[in-house]
């Protein structure tokens, strides 16, 4: 998909902008050729008056769809695609009890079934889609497969409300808002999400970008000061509108709005656990809870349970597909070129996360570096092969590509930690386009100085040697090189700044070659560079019989780091012995 940006000398087109009426003109912002319905350019323009965006075709899409939608990207998005917990979060006001919600547009209807299950609620959904008949039957939902207007029949109004990720596709907003204030009346609240408008911008990333975008799909893309005046011309006489990275949540009442509160993360892993215990529940639904399980619980510092989690998801990953994720070198990369389709009956659509995941896992819980770098290696390689595999059918999946960037950060920060050369790698990506592990430019950019303050957050000894130094790789590509670098078991190449002390034959030599690493180039930023050096000096030093040498350079140094070292205490008790004798 190709995104071309306008210059400010580009035309301005007239219309009206469907959030405040404003007659425009309006200032294109992106043109996606050929990405519209019927293979028409799709261009989107942003209104002076509220900073909206809008796309200039405003015919919209027909959800009404099929009976049964596409059973593979239905997985797809049970595994993977739904955002779970960015769709729970702004529910986080709701309470236990005897209330009612609304959710329009909802589709599978997870938010409905959380409600229900966690709190108590009566839930009933409103989807023209294939995707409601699918939670009705998986989830046991009241899901009536229709669209909600303001003319919907209406008992008596609902406590909540909730349209994720809906009002962006709908032609007409304010009807839309008009028919969601009809459904709470004088006593509910509305609460929806939309994409940021602010966030259609070559700044923001592929992975993120696409999926804003989506031409065809998404005609409305709101400013936030946009959305709050929709909201108060739908008649709600308090409105909050809050800027979530590339997401608009909102809350409007004619009652006052509740405090500001985030979902519940007992609740929310309440919920999943509950969930997966769910009698014959469908293979993608539960490996899609079982991998949100596990991200909660890793993220949440519950490495025991999460570690118990995963060998049970390793279990049925091995029965579902043959694959053992327990041994991530072995993992087989799908060939290049494959689609989608058969893309997702290989491996399933949430690899990357269950790996990412287990390499934090290995690095945090385990300290064992060499484990982490294997499967955050793998994690990144399969992102981006699942994304590239994808991207043809006009899907783009933004969690794998935020899960690929810190995968191949935690891998080359692994990798370095256990004296793997990393540093042709590292050089690669830095130098790389957007191709290759598809990481975004400015992540490229950043990548090295990320690293480096990893490697000084931990005080390792090898950020000078494998961190700051550019090396070349030869003829590989970085996704090749990563690829021969797992397949060929992380091959560890000691650092030979190091070495060059632990084998000097005498003290002149020990002198040289610690020197040699006292002037690399910003070593004063490497302290624990220059501590593994000295700490390797004073022992090499006292095995040589200089003694007095050693003894001398520990007080001059004054480093706190060595006089807590046992090695190093262990030498210097021998020198002052043998000075002694």
């Amino acid at each position: 998909m190709q995104f071309i940006w306008p210059d400010n000398a580009t035309e301005a087109v007239p219309g009206t902008c469907p959030v405040c009426a404003n007659a425009g003109p309006h200032a294109p912002v992106l043109l996606l050729p050929d990405s519209g319905p019927g293979g028409a350019d799709w261009q989107i323009v942003e209104c002076p008056a509220c900073a909206s965006r809008f796309s200039t075709d405003r015919a919209g899409a027909d959800y009404r769809g099929d009976e049964a939608p596409d059973v593979t990207f239905v997985h797809y998005y049970m595994e993977q695609g739904a955002g779970l917990r960015s769709m729970l979060e702004p529910l986080g006001f709701m309470e236990p009890g005897q209330g009612r919600m609304l959710e329009i547009g909802g589709g599978f209807g997870f938010p409905s079934d959380y409600v229900q299950t966690v709190l108590g609620w009566t839930a009933k959904g409103y989807d023209p889609s294939g995707m409601a008949v699918l939670g009705r039957d998986y989830l046991g939902l009241d899901i009536t497969r229709d669209y909600w207007t303001s003319d919907t029949p209406l008992t008596e109004p609902f406590n909540v409300a909730y349209a994720s990720e809906v009002i962006e596709h709908i032609p007409e907003p304010a009807p839309f808002l008009a028919a969601m204030r009809h459904a709470v009346g004088d006593k509910g609240i509305v609460a929806l999400t939309t994409p940021n408008g602010a966030a259609l911008n070559p700044g923001t990333t592929p992975g993120m970008l696409i999926p804003i975008a989506s031409p065809g799909l998404h005609l409305t893309l709101f400013s936030a000061k946009g959305l709050e005046m929709a909201l108060y011309e739908a008649g709600f006489a308090n409105v909050r509108v809050e800027v979530h990275g590339t997401t608009l949540r909102a809350l409007a009442a004619n009652i006052p709005l509740p405090p500001p509160r985030a979902l519940d993360d007992d609740r929310y892993i309440d919920y999943l656990r509950r969930r997966i215990v769910t009698p014959d529940i469908v293979a993608p639904l539960l490996s899609g809870l079982h991998y949100r399980l596990l991200k909660e619980l890793v993220n949440a510092g519950r490495n025991d349970e999460a570690l118990t989690l995963y060998a049970e998801i390793a279990v049925s990953m091995r029965a579902r597909f043959g694959i053992d994720i327990e041994r991530p070198e072995g993992l087989i990369l799908p060939e290049s070129g494959i689609d989608g389709r058969s893309w997702l009956t290989l491996l399933p659509g949430n690899i990357t996360g269950l790996l990412y995941f287990r390499a934090v896992l290995a690095n945090n819980a385990e300290a064992d570096a060499r484990a982490a770098a294997f499967y955050a290696g793998q994690a990144a390689l399969l992102g981006a092969s699942l994304r590239r595999a994808i991207r043809p059918m006009g899907i783009e999946d933004g969690e794998t590509e935020l899960l690929s960037m810190a995968a191949i950060r935690l891998h080359l920060t692994a990798s370095i930690g256990i004296g793997a050369n990393a540093a042709p790698l590292l050089t690669l990506i830095e130098r790389g386009g957007e191709d290759g592990l598809l990481l975004p430019i400015s992540f490229r950019k950043e990548l090295r100085q990320a690293i480096i303050d990893d490697l000084r957050a931990t005080h390792n000894p090898n950020i000078l040697w494998q961190g700051l130094l550019p090396q070349d790789s030869g003829e590989l590509n970085e996704s090749e090189l990563l690829h021969r670098t797992i397949s060929a078991g992380m091959p560890i190449t000691i650092n030979p700044a190091f070495t060059a002390i632990e084998a000097a034959q005498d003290a002149e030599s020990v002198r040289a070659a610690l020197w040699a690493i006292w002037t690399t180039p910003r070593a004063d930023e490497a302290w624990a560079t220059i501590s593994h050096a000295r700490k390797l000096t004073l022992i090499r030093l006292v095995l040589l019989g200089a003694h007095n040498e050693a003894t001398f350079l520990f007080s001059a140094w004054g480093d706190a780091a060595l006089s807590r070292d046992q090695s190093v205490a262990t030498a210097l008790s021998l020198a002052a012995s043998a000075v002694r004798i």
